[in-house]
Order: structure tokens, then sequence, then C-alpha cells
């Protein structure tokens, strides 16, 4: 894989999430607010991730069988 200008925070990502705090406060206000679940919180980034992916590439539907992707 070629290198990535944020390659560290990437390879963390898993482990410590995003950096950004309003995500954070996003996810918290939707499982506050409207009772959400973080599976179902999840499925929402999941989605808009693979929207934007869908943008230059097609159909990335495929990637859905990740093993990473929530069953």
């Amino acid at each position: 894989m070629a290198h990535h200008p944020d390659s560290h925070e990437l390879y963390d990502w898993p482990e410590y999430g995003p950096k950004n705090p309003a995500i954070s406060n996003l996810v918290w206000r939707l499982a506050h607010d409207r009772g959400m679940r973080v599976v179902e919180i999840e499925l929402i980034i999941e989605r808009a991730l693979r929207d934007e992916l869908a943008k230059g590439q097609g159909d990335v539907t495929a990637d859905a069988r990740d093993q990473n992707s929530p069953r």
C-alpha cells in the first residue's frame, strides 16, 4: 500500500477512533437524544462512507463482505 500522509492516524483509528470531537458529540447526541444503539449509528457512518466511495468508484457493495463490517 502506498504511503499516506495520515498513515499513523489511519492505523490508530480502529483502536482510538476519530480525533474530531464533533464526531463523538454527534454520536453521543444520536444515542441519547434518539435512543439509538451504537450499532445503528455505526451503520449510518458506514453508509455515508460507502456513498462517498461510490461517487468515484462505482459499486462498493461487494466490500460489505469485509470482515470488519457489522453483521
